[in-house]
C-alpha cells in the first residue's frame, strides 16, 4: 500500500465522520411534534353537513321513519365487515393466509371513503336502508351498482332519491321494513327498471316481513 492510498483512505474516513456529525446535528435540531405549536387560528370554517336537496330529503326521511334513526354520512365501512375466514390456520399455508390478507387490504382500500347520503338504522343501531341524494355531479352508475350489490348482499336496502321526486312513505317502509306486500314493487324507486335487481329486492321484502311476523 503505497502513500497516496493510505492519504485518500484517511481523507475519506475524515469526509464520512463529518458528514455523519452534521447528519447528526441535523436530527437533533429537527422540530419534534411536542415542539410544534397549533396555530392561533386554524384556516377552516364550519358548514351545514348537508345541502338544501338533502335537507329536504333527510326532513322527509324523519317523518317517513320516525321510529328509527336517520344518520347522515356515514361510511359504510362502519356498518359492514369482511367475511372471516373458515378454514383453519393451521391447515392452510403461509402464502394463502398471506393472499387472503392481501385481497382483505384491497377490498379495505377499494370501500374505503364510500357512504351513502342517509343510513336508516333501528334504535339499537342496526341499519335497514340506505339512500343517496344525488348532487351537482350525478351519481356514477358504477358506484351506484357498488353500493347495491355489497348493501343487498349484507341484507339492507338501497335506493336513490332526490328532492323533487320523494317516494311516498308506504313505498319506502316497505323497501326498508317489509311492512307491507310487494305487488307493485315494480313502480317503485329501486334500481330503476332492472328486472334482476326487482327479484333480488321482492325476496328481500318477503324475508323481511317473514322475519317480522
Amino acid at each position: 500500500m503505497n502513500e497516496w492510498t493510505v492519504i485518500a483512505s484517511g481523507l475519506s474516513l475524515l469526509a464520512g465522520m463529518a458528514l455523519g456529525a452534521l447528519l447528526w446535528s441535523w436530527w437533533l435540531r429537527r422540530p419534534k411534534d411536542s415542539d410544534r405549536h397549533l396555530p392561533a387560528r386554524w384556516p377552516l370554517r364550519g358548514r351545514p353537513i348537508v345541502n338544501g336537496n338533502e335537507q329536504e330529503v333527510w326532513r322527509a326521511l324523519r317523518d317517513i321513519f320516525p321510529d328509527h334513526a336517520v344518520v347522515v354520512k356515514i361510511p359504510i365501512l362502519r356498518f359492514t365487515k369482511l367475511h372471516e375466514t373458515r378454514n383453519s390456520n393451521a391447515k392452510r399455508s403461509a402464502k394463502a393466509r398471506a393472499d387472503d390478507r392481501l385481497k382483505s387490504e384491497q377490498w379495505l382500500e377499494m370501500l374505503d371513503g364510500l357512504y351513502s347520503t342517509f343510513t336508516v338504522c333501528t334504535l339499537q343501531g342496526k341499519v335497514v336502508g340506505c339512500v343517496d341524494v344525488p348532487g351537482k355531479l350525478a351519481l356514477t352508475k358504477a358506484s351506484r351498482e357498488l353500493k347495491e350489490a355489497l348493501l343487498l348482499d349484507c341484507g339492507i336496502a338501497y335506493t336513490v332519491v332526490n328532492a323533487f321526486n320523494l317516494p311516498d312513505a308506504s313505498t319506502m317502509r316497505e323497501l326498508f321494513l317489509g311492512e307491507l306486500p310487494a305487488q307493485t314493487l315494480e313502480h317503485q324507486v329501486t334500481r330503476g327498471g332492472d328486472s334482476e335487481f326487482h327479484a333480488d329486492l321482492a325476496a328481500f321484502t318477503l324475508q323481511q316481513a317473514g322475519g317480522a311476523s
